[in-house]
């Protein structure tokens, strides 16, 4: 039986009505509860991934007042064993620079983000105290999203039980506990689309430099966010006037330009903030690969140090897999859409199969799988509901502009599922108001209001698709992991 149309607005309070301090508190105060927690637990956890180890290497060449270096003497004396097995690089200690090499190959945002902490705690503390740190980053969170969610124009109700969401949501209460830039990047991009979203209501060019300044910074962290500056200047300028677009793409100029050229410089050739993309194409391209990240194919071209030659090398291969066979490079598109949208499980299975838990009973190896899986299945599966019957705001545009330029910047190159999670806290205040408002579910009689919730059924439709492929698809790795001895299974990440 069809309803009459449904606004999720439900009137606002004023947004010159902030939420009480006492709220804000409070839901930080419930996110950091977990993510201290977990720190506590694992707070002298040694580096075990070569992102991490990397980025260790460059924030400790910023805080010794080195430059952007990588691979100095003291860390490849210190881990020659580990870089021969598992990067298959032959260094002698002897013949590395002192202070390491030139790098352009990460952005510098989380590097120099770490640096700052390494000087303030020391080198010999460092990682306990960029945990401790993370954990209040990562806390802040929950009562960015109820700011997000009141820009958005969506009902009080709704962005606090999206904040509770975001605040408890397992995988990023984890996070803090590892080296990784989703730690600084999550926190920046919602701040960054807070202050566009206010730009775009107050109109004033201070609010315009601020949020360019924010999301320059996240863009520093990881680059894949370039092309949604690019959409968001657009949006910017249709919502509030070009010259509040001008002022917001100077900022984010004002940023992005110097390291770009530093990174010129160094490479003797244009550059970007980073130089990735030809290593990601050809892991996203290999023929012994998926679409998704393979650690045996993404440790090839780790046997070159120069960023210049790693970077042509592994883009002429690229070149080459999709050229010898089109049809196949077609086909790897859809599975990096499954990997994009997939389950948040990999952490546990690999850390749980490489015995850092030692042996769990199955019971509690469902019950720890299923509360990774069912937040981001009810997040993700209601979102496009309340994206759909939510009012027709700016708001939920440029949140739609952030999906599709996420869409677009890792399908056609290189997907797995962490790469979703900085659309949580945005995807989290719609599906709230969705839960709030159960009658978005059903279709309204509104000619407009009946194509949107028609588009959003499809993309449900699509993510039970893709979730059921994925499941298909990992079905034999669990089964092994939650077999007896499963913790010893050393299985690659």
């Amino acid at each position: 039986m069809a309803t009459s149309p449904v606004s999720l607005r439900a009137d606002p309070a004023p947004l010159s009505a902030q939420p009480a301090r006492g709220l804000l508190a409070g839901l930080f105060f419930l996110a950091w509860i977990p993510r201290l927690t977990l720190v506590l637990v694992f707070l002298q956890l040694p580096l075990g991934l070569d992102d991490m180890y990397q980025y260790d290497m460059l924030g400790l060449s910023i805080a010794r007042g080195n430059g952007y270096r990588w691979y100095q003497r003291d860390y490849v004396e210190r881990l020659e064993d580990y870089f021969g097995r598992w990067y298959h690089i032959d260094l002698d200690p002897p013949s590395v620079p002192e202070q390491g090499y030139p790098t352009v190959f990460r952005p510098p945002g989380y590097p120099a983000f770490l640096a700052a902490v390494y000087r303030v705690a020391g080198e010999t503390n460092r990682l306990a105290a960029v945990r401790l740190v993370q954990s209040l980053l990562g806390a802040a969170l929950a009562p960015l999203t109820l700011l997000l969610a009141r820009r958005l124009r969506l009902p009080d109700r709704a962005g606090c039980i999206a904040a509770v969401v975001v605040g408890l949501y397992p995988i990023l209460w984890m996070y803090p506990i590892g080296l990784g830039s989703e730690n600084l990047f999550i926190l920046l991009t919602v701040l960054g689309a807070i202050l566009i979203l206010r730009a775009a209501d107050d109109r004033k060019p201070t609010s315009a430099l601020a949020a360019g300044l924010i999301l320059g910074a996240a863009a520093l962290t990881r680059g894949a966010l370039a092309l949604f500056l690019i959409f968001a200047a657009g949006w910017l300028g249709r919502s509030a006037g070009w010259r509040q677009a001008a002022v917001f793409s100077l900022a984010v100029g004002a940023l992005l330009v110097p390291w770009s050229i530093r990174n010129s410089l160094v490479l003797g050739r244009p550059a970007f903030v980073e130089n990735s993309m030809g290593y990601n194409l050809f892991v996203g391209y290999h023929p012994q690969g998926n679409g998704g990240f393979v650690s045996s194919v993404a440790l090839i071209p780790t046997r070159f140090l120069g960023d210049d030659e790693r970077d042509r090398w592994t883009m002429q291969q690229a070149i080459g897999f999709v050229r010898e066979d089109p049809p196949r490079a077609i086909a790897l598109l859809p599975k990096r859409l499954a990997y994009l949208a997939a389950f948040e499980t990999r952490e546990l299975v690999y850390f749980y199969s490489n015995n850092v838990f030692g042996p769990l009973p199955t019971p509690l190896l469902v019950l720890a799988y299923l509360v990774l899986v069912i937040p981001w299945l009810a997040v993700a599966g209601s979102a496009p509901f309340g994206l759909a019957s939510a009012e027709a705001h700016g708001g939920r545009n440029l949140v739609l502009l952030l999906i599709g330029a996420t869409l677009l910047g890792y399908v056609p190159v290189l997907a797995e599922p962490r790469f979703h999670l900085p659309l949580v806290p945005f995807l989290a205040p719609f599906a709230a108001a969705a839960w709030v408002r159960p009658s978005v579910f059903l279709s309204p009689r509104s000619k407009e209001g009946r194509l949107a919730h028609r588009l959003a059924l499809a993309a449900f439709v699509v993510l039970i698709a893709l979730w059921g492929a994925e499941f298909v698809r990992q079905a034999p790795k669990l089964e092994e992991v939650l077999s007896h001895g499963g913790n010893r299974l050393f299985l690659a990440y």
